[in-house]
């Protein structure tokens, strides 16, 4: 059976990501009390919302709670993509407007339209993948952008 990443989070340094210390706390308790990533996630959830989770004062000022499944959300980030999973997103959001990237005459948009004439369906990761072909990964909008726009067009 593979190691799972979450197992490496301990050894990590303390840096920007405001969500390992989370991760920190749910991986630690999972290992150390043998239980399920569900249960753990569970555990960690109801602690912070306590303030009795084992992670360092700050992270209360930065998160007013969390949930299990944002935990849950956070370790398949981490697995998926690395510590570049668990960087925040929210500095980006506001480098590009929505307009930007999906604005009238837009190229994305563009592409994105004809995407969803043959696949009206599509998810917000299939578009995302769809527009992946077409442009460059820092011309990429986010994925909460592609799913606004998604809802836009009434998906």
């Amino acid at each position: 059976m593979p190691t799972d990443p979450l197992r490496r989070l301990g050894r990590l340094e303390e840096g920007g990501f405001r969500r390992l210390a989370l991760l920190r706390a749910y991986a630690r308790r999972r290992d150390t009390e043998g239980l399920s990533d569900a249960q753990a996630q569970a555990a960690i959830a109801e602690a912070f919302d306590q303030r009795t989770a084992a992670v360092d004062a700050w992270v209360y000022d930065v998160y007013e709670s969390v949930t299990a499944r944002t935990l849950r959300r956070w370790a398949q980030q981490f697995r998926e993509e690395g510590l570049q999973g668990l960087i925040d997103k929210h500095g980006r959001r506001s480098e590009r407007s929505y307009e930007s990237y999906f604005g009238a005459g837009s190229e994305l948009r563009k592409v994105a339209l004809h995407y969803l004439a043959d696949h009206p369906d599509c998810t917000s990761t299939e578009l995302l993948d769809e527009l992946a072909q077409h442009v460059d990964d820092d011309a990429l909008p986010t994925r909460r952008t592609v799913q606004r726009f998604l809802r836009k067009m009434g998906g």
